[in-house]
């Protein structure tokens, strides 16, 4: 009797899984593969990074906990940015009435995905369950509001923003409610409640109704196309003093006659100076109210010891702009077309190539020193001694070569900017890091600045070879408009 039972048993589960396997698949494929392919090595490189670090201070426990929390992490930002958008398409009503299980199946798997994902940072080896079963309940409030934020729900914006500013209110829980939540036993009494949790968000993605269906749609579609918009607000207090800059700057290097920065001005005004002390002011902004908020609920003494890593944020800037300088090709698309059609002064594309690198490469150095110096500034106001001046100086060197980004040829079908930034950033810095350590245990050498002084060999070399792609390369002249 039990084999004849076993068989039908069997088959169904691999029926099912064969379904699942599909409906990700089928998910999954509506991101930009080059995109998912910078994320998923850039993250999986970091957590490495972090990993070992954390393996050599605090023990191999803790970096196995660490490993685990990332892989359900991973997992957890892949449901929620990747496999959620194309699901939520997949369950139209016509899909549905053509294909009657589909939106069960989709329920399945999204409710399994996500409850694994759960139950793996609940499952990882801590040292500790201090504060667990609190952030175990936040990470699923919040999976739970992303998930309807990206399905188009009303109530998915509200969650998440409540759930974010609930952060600032962790210190006025009672310490007796969060070792409670944190108890071994109550971690795992929660877990079922918390699959109940995941139940109703997921019913609630996938409408049964058509019309609700739709409507959730559609309101996803105007929730991307007003991300994309400026805001007028910022248009008002930005746009017009940026717009300001760059006329003057114009009306001065045209006065001087200085072809440099003339050809700089060929490129459009999208990429001066103004714009990045505007957006440099922006960010300078946003880590003085981190810092703020911190020192509020922390202690200043704290501030002052780990304030140089906030700096740090900085420097995101001058990664952005060389990003945004080595898309000229792509952004200036029928310029290009018009330049491979009827090439000028193909005699002279060489010398032309140089001197556009050179200016580039003068915008980014500047860019860099400006986020670099604003950041050494910052944190010295900000309390910070020698030791933590040096290892933001150290840091910031680091970051130097990705100022080669837009070395690059313009003219031809060159690769992504944003991939060629992260190799020019990880790169040295991996092997920076390894020949650190390594120096550290032979000569005892500090890490940090053995790793800044390689990633300015590396800058170098980056540069020099840039320069010469550039001298090879056909004409790229980017016909932008001066308005």
């Amino acid at each position: 009797m039990s084999t004849p039972m076993r068989a039908p048993i069997g088959r169904l589960i691999s029926a099912r899984l064969r379904d699942y396997r599909m409906l990700w698949r089928a998910a999954v494929t509506n991101t930009d593969p080059r995109m998912s392919a910078i994320t998923r090595w850039g993250t999986s490189t970091l957590v490495l990074l972090v990993g070992v670090a954390m393996a050599y201070v605090e023990g191999p426990r803790a970096a196995l906990a660490w490993f685990w929390c990332a892989a359900s992490g991973f997992l957890l930002l892949t449901w929620a940015w990747r496999f959620l958008p194309g699901a939520v398409k997949l369950a139209a009503p016509a899909n549905a009435k053509l294909v009657p299980h589909l939106r069960r199946r989709l329920i399945e798997l999204s409710c399994l995905v996500c409850y694994v994902g759960i139950a793996g940072i609940a499952s990882a080896p801590f040292s500790g369950t201090s504060g667990l079963g609190a952030w175990l309940l936040w990470i699923v409030v919040f999976m739970a509001g992303t998930g309807l934020g990206v399905a188009g729900h009303r109530a998915g914006s509200a969650i998440v923003m409540t759930a974010t500013f609930s952060t600032l209110f962790v210190s006025q829980v009672p310490a007796a409610l969060t070792d409670l939540l944190s108890h071994p036993l109550a971690v795992v009494l929660s877990l079922p409640i918390y699959a109940v949790i995941i139940y109703l968000a997921v019913c609630a993605m996938f409408p049964q109704a058509g019309e609700r269906h739709w409507a959730m749609l559609a309101r996803r579609a105007r929730w991307v196309t007003a991300a994309g918009k400026a805001d007028p607000l910022v248009e008002q207090l930005a746009g017009k003093e940026a717009r300001g800059w760059y006329a003057a700057s114009l009306r001065r290097d045209s006065a001087r006659r200085d072809g440099r920065r003339l050809l700089v001005h060929a490129l459009g005004p999208a990429h001066h100076l103004g714009e990045v002390m505007v957006l440099q002011g922006f960010m300078t902004a946003v880590v003085l109210a981190l810092v703020f908020v911190t020192a509020w609920r922390r202690d200043f003494r704290l501030v002052s010891d780990f304030g140089w890593l906030f700096a740090c944020m900085l420097l995101l800037v001058p990664l952005v702009y060389c990003v945004r300088l080595g898309q000229l090709s792509s952004g200036l698309a029928a310029e290009q077309s018009l330049v491979r059609l009827a090439p000028a002064m193909p005699a002279s594309a060489a010398a032309f190539n140089l001197v556009l690198g050179r200016s580039l490469l003068l915008k980014t150095l500047t860019v860099w020193g400006l986020a670099a110096g604003a950041a050494l500034l910052l944190a010295a106001l900000g309390g910070a001694g020698a030791q933590a001046l040096l290892r933001l100086a150290c840091l910031s060197c680091m970051v130097l070569p990705i100022v080669a980004t837009p070395l690059r040829n313009h003219a031809g079908g060159a690769g992504s900017a944003a991939s060629a930034a992260v190799i020019l950033l990880l790169v040295p810095t991996v092997e920076g890091l390894v020949l650190g350590a390594a120096l550290k245990g032979l000569a005892d050498l500090p890490v940090l600045p053995v790793a800044a002084l390689l990633s300015i060999g590396y800058t170098i070399y980056a540069v020099v070879r840039g320069l010469r792609t550039m001298r090879r390369s056909p004409c790229a002249f980017p016909a932008g408009r001066i308005d």
